[in-house]
């Protein structure tokens, strides 16, 4: 996806027919883009009143593509996986994937991350030794903003499923939350894609609902603060699955219950700045969101905290309830950063 740069230059504009304004187009230009007399250009205004000009057969952008050999340095399926989301979030849209004979084992887990990854991507071809894996989401169909709603749904349901295994253990609820996690990451990737994508094409950025270049900042941070969230839900809800049947015996009940009321608190917050995103954002609301995160819900944290040693935990047990506690915290504290976005968002939509 490299990017040709052209030096500013100078046209007159002409009058023709008595009442149109004309002006020609920059030569070099015209022949990087392979326009040539009669072709057809889209015309799109822009919010600063300058004209984006779009010739209409590069609308639908030729597919990149990417051939990776799976040699031995890249053997290490953590590392490899980094690689091929990052190929993704460059706006590769085909990977060829060679493996060698020391590598041929990871295909099975490449089709893993694929699967649990990636968006719209597709194994569309397998070889003995290759892969060729296709992005299927064009650009247009992609609304930001839908997504991120659906993004904040999703975490939101994690929040309040978590009241479950809190309260009574249940280590079945608990590893569909921590299942749920790569949903979530789906959302997260696209996301973070489309955001490069639209940060170095004005049209992509006209198709993705976004009113204004500087939102994408807030957008990103959007995106990774309710990423983050999820991780801490995953978070408690491994602390629980790893203390199996001991969860019940070592936290009593009425500690129990106090994380649970922390998580009814932690979804509405969550809930509220996922309002605050579908229609006019109202600053007043959400800084009383903010404030509730800044000073209740820490408050209620530390109040809580120290209160365990009154509960002669052991050890493990109170090991565990500060890490549920301070989980608890960082997910209102990530909807907060939720919150600051998008009061800079509401500032933007204003100048």
């Amino acid at each position: 996806m490299s990017i040709v740069k052209f030096e500013p230059e100078t046209r007159r504009v002409q009058l023709t027919g008595g009442a149109t304004l004309i002006v020609s187009l920059p030569k070099e230009w015209t022949r990087q883009v392979d326009l040539k007399p009669g072709d057809e250009v889209l015309v799109i205004p822009q919010t600063d009143l300058s004209l984006l000009i779009v010739p209409k057969k590069m609308v639908k952008a030729p597919m990149l593509e990417a051939s990776i050999d799976i040699l031995q340095d890249l053997s290490n399926i953590d590392h490899l996986e980094r690689v091929l989301l990052s190929y993704y979030l460059a706006g590769y849209d085909v990977f060829k994937l060679n493996f060698d004979i020391t590598t041929l084992g990871l295909k099975k887990q490449v089709k893993d991350i694929v699967r649990r990854k990636l968006t719209g991507v597709e194994i569309i071809e397998e070889g003995r030794n290759t892969l060729v894996i296709q992005n299927l989401i064009n650009v247009p169909d992609i609304n930001i903003k839908d997504v991120m709603i659906k993004l904040v749904r999703t975490v939101v349901g994690m929040i309040e499923d978590l009241r479950t295994p809190i309260e009574n253990g249940d280590k079945s609820v608990a590893m569909d939350i921590i299942e749920r996690d790569n949903e979530v990451d789906k959302f997260y990737w696209l996301l973070d894609r489309q955001l490069k994508r639209v940060l170095v094409s004005k049209h992509a950025l006209s198709l993705s609902g976004l009113q204004d270049p500087r939102n994408i900042i807030e957008y990103a941070i959007i995106n990774k603060s309710l990423e983050r969230a999820a991780d801490h839900a995953v978070k408690i809800a491994r602390e629980i699955v790893n203390l199996g049947d001991k969860y019940l015996l070592v936290i009593p009940q009425e500690l129990r219950q106090r994380f649970s009321e922390l998580l009814v608190k932690d979804a509405e917050i969550m809930n509220d700045v996922g309002k605050a995103m579908l229609g006019k954002i109202d600053i007043k609301e959400v800084n009383s969101i903010i404030d509730l995160v800044k000073y209740e819900v820490r408050s209620a944290i530390e109040s809580t905290e120290s209160q365990l040693p009154g509960y002669n935990l052991t050890s493990q047990a109170a090991a565990s309830a500060r890490l549920i506690l301070d989980s608890i915290y960082r997910i209102a504290e990530y909807a907060s950063d939720v919150g600051e976005a998008l009061i800079n968002l509401a500032i933007e939509q204003m100048s």
